[in-house]
């Protein structure tokens, strides 16, 4: 019943080669700078694998304000243009 899932039916039919995993290494613990007007600095907390998807999702808290914590995909880390590793 599995290979009968909306989800499942569109990875059957969408081509996948175009799909490249980052070669870039991200581990628990790296600081990213958000190059927006506010420049906020973010930890990396947890990478987790995703099945429906061929990144993985890393979430994310801001340094020094923990309680607010946010989700991105692994590819949006290594396209250096939302982020950058923070040095």
């Amino acid at each position: 019943m599995n290979s009968l899932h909306p989800v499942s039916l569109l990875k059957k039919v969408m081509p996948q080669e175009g799909r490249v995993r980052s070669a870039r290494e991200v581990s628990v613990g790296d600081r990213f700078e958000q190059q927006d007007a506010g420049a906020s600095i973010w930890i990396v907390e947890r990478i987790s694998e995703v099945r429906m998807s061929s990144f993985p999702l890393v979430s994310l808290a801001r340094v020094g304000h923990p309680d607010i914590t946010k989700t991105v995909s692994l590819s949006t880390l290594s396209e250096n243009i939302e982020y950058r590793l923070a040095g």
